[in-house]
């Protein structure tokens, strides 16, 4: 379920969230529940839940062994074809039938300014203004159709590491896909464009932002630390003799 969701919430970022700013930059959202369960937002979703499945049953393939290991290779691997079909799907909805936003004036980007300052349009076709003014962008949806393909075929070959990693490569493609299209937005509005906000006007303060890093700085290294112990203690396959041959021990 959070899988789908996620898919589902980031749809509809692609098409636009109904909210608006008032004169006092009170934040109104004028949609609905209902309004977010839309076929592109479900095929997004299915994008997500194929994405996450194939590289969670290449990982589980990994691990483990007989009975187990073959269903989870199957099914990651239908998965990572099922992938395959909605991302170019998704794609060619973008391409053709989504209606991307585009910053027409905004005062200067180092600027101090409210969401609503800029000028905003709707057109079609415009989630691949960046693609086009950044022809390297193209390696993030090369990635996710070549790791998934490749992960597929390596599954097959009884290569689940290689398959597991490159399915991290398709994910990792799949995120900068989407990221690289809709860079500057974050969260576009459908119901007044001016509105949407991007990564400079909705930014942190500086002290917000100061101490943000300060604690990442000190916090993300022990993530790192008992992250890399947890993974360390449970290497190696899960097998039904380990789990006999450890006992209580295991867990």
């Amino acid at each position: 379920m959070p899988a789908l969701v996620f898919g589902v919430a980031f749809g509809n970022l692609l098409l636009g969230v109904p909210f608006h700013y008032d004169a006092d930059l009170r934040v109104y959202y004028t949609g609905t529940f209902i309004g977010l369960i839309n076929p592109f937002a479900l095929l997004t979703g299915i994008v997500s839940l194929a994405m996450l499945t194939m590289h969670g049953g290449f990982y589980l393939q990994m691990r483990t062994d007989g009975s187990v290991q073959s269903r989870a290779a199957r099914a990651g691997r239908y998965a990572a074809a099922t992938f395959v079909v909605a991302f170019a799907v998704a794609g060619y909805a973008i391409a053709t039938g989504i209606d991307g936003y585009r910053i027409l004036t905004m005062p200067p980007a180092g600027s101090a300014f409210v969401p609503v300052a800029k000028t905003v349009a709707q057109i079609p076709g415009a989630w691949l203004d960046n693609y086009g003014r950044y022809p390297w962008s193209m390696a993030a949806p090369i990635a996710a159709f070549g790791g998934a393909v490749l992960a597929f075929v390596l599954s097959g070959l009884r290569r689940p590491g290689l398959a597991f990693v490159l399915s991290g490569v398709a994910v990792t493609g799949v995120v900068l896909t989407a990221g690289f299209a809709m860079f500057p937005f974050v969260m576009p509005s459908s119901s007044h464009p001016a509105s949407s906000l991007t990564v400079w006007d909705s930014v942190s303060s500086h002290r917000t932002l100061q101490v943000m890093f300060w604690a990442a700085l000190i916090f993300l290294p022990l993530i790192i630390v008992y992250t890399s112990w947890v993974y360390h203690v449970m290497r190696g396959p899960v097998t039904e003799r380990k789990v006999h041959e450890s006992g209580h021990s295991l867990y």
